[in-house]
């Protein structure tokens, strides 16, 4: 099938190397796609997600069995996630509706839509009662897409990580860390991208909403410890009670793993071992 993706960053790139190997035929749309790695099966398109008349250029000009939606705020704000999120979810809803086919939506979102602080486990269930600026917006954003007048699947996604996100790697090598006693989730970026192909190819596996996360909800403080270990770094045994900026919660993934879906990194352990043998 023609798939589209929306926001043609990491995730995306990764799922279209994975989709194009399935046959599928993936148009890359994003602001600057000189700047993007060439991708054989993928057609890369500069269009902006925030403009509703590039949108309707886009679903007009072909008929899209799937298009996937991976979209970053403006800026970290408040503002900065409205015209991220909700704004060009806004406008997608707006083209489709005026469409004379039905493409299946595969909408990336976050577990920032929770706000449960207390260690509590969550699911897809769970009451979404966001305590952060960037939270409700990506809680409005979602909102819009399951209005969808067509099937759609939104990917909630824990704490992504993988190649090129190795924030925390980064600031155990600058010294730069307060260990807290709160829990903390993950998913791996190779994981996120094999979900959306599975679901593509399974069409009996789209749910409305999935929670992408890992099996091992793991304390913050636990995570710091064992990689300064393995990288032979010196790290503080002092540990601040609370739940920390980001919250304290434990996603429960029972549905991803009912749905078939196996996952190739089931903890941070495994995830983090090849960005540490690159690391050492």
């Amino acid at each position: 099938m023609n798939i589209l993706a929306i926001g043609y960053g990491d995730i995306a790139q990764r799922a279209a190397r994975l989709l194009t190997a399935d046959g599928h035929d993936v148009v890359g749309v994003c602001r600057h796609p000189d700047n993007k790695p060439h991708i054989n099966g993928v057609e890369l398109i500069a269009a902006d997600a925030g403009n509703e008349q590039d949108l309707k250029k886009l679903l007009y000009r072909r008929e899209y069995g799937a298009i996937l939606v991976t979209l970053t705020p403006s800026e970290y704000s408040a503002e900065g996630y409205r015209q991220g999120y909700v704004v060009p979810c806004r406008h997608l809803q707006h083209v489709i509706n005026g469409l004379d086919y039905s493409p299946y939506v595969i909408y990336l979102s976050s577990t920032g839509v929770y706000g449960q602080q207390k260690g509590e486990w969550v699911d897809e269930d769970s009451p979404t009662k966001p305590d952060s600026d960037a939270g409700k917006m990506l809680l409005q954003a979602e909102r819009l897409i399951a209005d969808l007048p067509v099937t759609s699947t939104i990917l909630r996604c824990s704490g992504i990580y993988g190649e090129g996100r190795d924030f925390l790697l980064r600031q155990l090598q600058q010294h730069n860390v307060t260990l807290r006693d709160s829990w903390t989730n993950r998913i791996h970026q190779d994981d996120v991208a094999r979900f959306i192909e599975f679901i593509v190819k399974n069409p009996e596996k789209r749910a409305p909403l999935y929670l992408l996360s890992d099996d091992a909800p793991t304390k913050q403080y636990e995570v710091y410890q064992w990689l300064a270990h393995q990288l032979q770094l010196e790290v503080s045994s002092e540990v601040e009670p609370g739940p920390g900026p980001r919250g304290s919660k434990r996603c429960n993934n029972k549905k991803l793993r009912a749905s078939g879906f196996s996952l190739k990194h089931p903890d941070f352990k495994s995830g983090y071992q090849a960005m540490l043998k690159d690391s050492l």
